[in-house]
């Protein structure tokens, strides 16, 4: 038998992983690149479509980072990766809240086609304009 056939997949290789990390570190920083692309531009489909291979990439850093943080002292190759994935860290947070402004966006056009007051949503009118409410005034006076 082979080694494989004796290995799970699912098995964790710390070895197997040290060597993965950098190039999954890479593809991981692609790939929220690609993500904050579609967002900016709402593909939706693109975002979606790259959820599963990201979220695959995240539990094995992960597991590795879990792996390193017991080992005294951590890698040589994990420590070298500490800044990429700090970046990651850092586009994943600006991917979350360019998603969240956009949600907000489209709860308050759903409550402004609905006649809701939508106070914490600032709506344009043809020009470009900040549009005018009734209730808006003395925030425009302040």
């Amino acid at each position: 038998m082979t080694e494989n056939a004796l290995t799970p997949a699912h098995v964790f290789s710390p070895e197997r992983a040290l060597v993965a990390a950098p190039a999954a570190a890479a593809r991981l920083a692609e790939m929220l690149g690609l993500e904050f692309e579609a967002l900016k531009i709402r593909d939706l489909s693109a975002f979606e479509a790259l959820q599963d291979e990201k979220g695959s990439l995240l539990q094995d850093l992960a597991a590795l980072a879990e792996w390193a943080a017991q080992q005294n002292p951590a890698p040589e190759v994990w420590q070298q990766l500490q800044g990429s994935l700090q970046q990651s860290k850092q586009d994943h947070l600006r991917n979350i809240q360019l998603l969240q402004r956009q949600l907000l966006a489209v709860k308050g056009a759903l409550q402004a086609l609905q006649g809701d007051s939508a106070p914490n949503v600032d709506l344009y009118d043809r020009l470009g304009q900040i549009a005018r409410r009734s209730g808006a005034l003395g925030y425009q006076l302040a």
